[in-house]
């Protein structure tokens, strides 16, 4: 006998998946590949940045040649205006002895040797200059390198993150499908054993489809199937409806169904399956934790109207007021007391930041 069910589960969702579906139509550009852009443009600001640092090294290098061969020169020239002084002193001696003896030739000699000296050192002046500069521009270029390839490992550490997130939110994702399944029962089972059976192994069935279309629809598949091995999915069946059951000849029991579908994977999945390293995984969680917990935290401050005094929070002493202390939402013992006065010891409930307004009243009123 075939029994028939209307399929309603799928009626009943059908505005909650169109939804998604027009969602994910609005989603902006993939952030990994906006980061690959990123880090795209950054290798080619650290190729620019290589080439104009090699260029300016090869500069630095033909200024420290010529400054080499300028010093040369500085000392070559300095010799041939030596001998040239020397020559037209020996001469101007002679003159003493002799007017008629011709100093223009050795003058003229002694002048351009001088005039040489002065244009080497005015070379090596310039040359020194650029020197510097040069160095001062190969300092700029390794700050700037070292700047960008601090700026390119943080996109590596972003895209890694960013990766890890999209898979996470690929992973949480649910379904609802149309499964059929044909099994055999024993002649000893019982009408309700097969039917156990045959909805049971259907609903098998229905996960494994549903893995398998997960993993087909990941943006990395190919890298996380190769890396699928021991990550738990998590697929659980949250709610199914039978449409067509009963018995096929033969001792087969056909059953086909329509079971809504969710995957919780473990907290590490998505780091397993683009194998990076757990932390990226275990991170974000963390954070989650942490903000959490810092929700459950607030400022209360506690004033009373006397100087001196002393407060003690849950047994725990805060010394005089005001004081502000961080405690957790609740209901908290509050207790102020001073010398001559009445201790105020009261249960506060603390919801929100807030201020605790204590006014002690003289041990004489009692």
């Amino acid at each position: 006998m075939i029994t028939r069910r209307i399929p309603a589960l799928l009626l009943a969702l059908s505005p909650f998946w169109l939804s998604t579906s027009m969602a994910a139509e609005n989603l902006s550009t993939d952030p990994v590949a906006v980061i690959d852009e990123k880090l795209s443009n950054k290798q080619l600001e650290l190729q620019s940045n290589a080439s104009e640092y090699d260029s300016e090294t090869q500069r630095y290098q033909q200024l420290q040649n010529e400054h080499a061969k300028l010093k040369r020169d500085e000392q070559e020239l300095n010799a041939k205006r030596n001998r040239a002084k020397t020559a037209l002193d020996k001469q101007y001696s002679r003159l003493l002895e002799d007017p008629e003896i011709d100093l223009v030739s050795l003058q003229k000699e002694y002048q351009d040797s001088w005039n040489a000296v002065k244009s080497n050192q005015a070379e090596l002046l310039e040359n020194q200059q650029l020197e510097t500069e040069s160095e001062v521009r190969l300092s700029q270029i390794k700050q700037k390198q070292a700047r960008l390839k601090s700026e390119f490992t943080y996109l590596e550490e972003q895209k890694v993150e960013t990766r890890v997130k999209r898979l996470a939110a690929e992973l949480n994702e649910s379904d609802v499908m149309q499964t059929s399944f044909k099994t055999s029962c024993s002649a000893t089972m019982t009408l309700g054993e097969c039917s156990s059976q045959g909805l049971q192994l259907t609903k098998q069935k229905a996960v494994k489809t549903f893995k398998a279309a997960l993993m087909d629809s990941l943006t990395e598949s190919t890298l996380a199937k190769q890396n699928a091995n021991g990550v738990q999915l998590n697929v659980h069946v949250q709610d199914s409806q039978i449409i067509r059951a009963g018995f096929e000849g033969n001792n087969s029991y056909f059953t086909e169904l329509q079971a809504q579908l969710q995957a919780k994977p473990e907290a590490t999945a998505a780091c397993k399956l683009l194998n990076v390293s757990s932390r990226y995984c275990l991170k974000e969680q963390s954070s989650a934790n942490q903000k959490q917990q810092d929700k459950n935290w607030i400022a209360v401050t506690v004033r009373s109207d006397q100087y001196n005094d002393s407060v003690v929070v849950n047994g725990v002493k805060y010394g005089s007021t005001p004081v502000e202390i961080m405690l957790p939402r609740g209901i908290h013992q509050v207790t102020v007391s001073k010398d001559g006065y009445q201790t105020y010891n009261r249960q506060v409930t603390i919801s929100k930041n807030d201020t605790v307004w204590v006014k002690l009243r003289s041990s004489e009123q009692s």
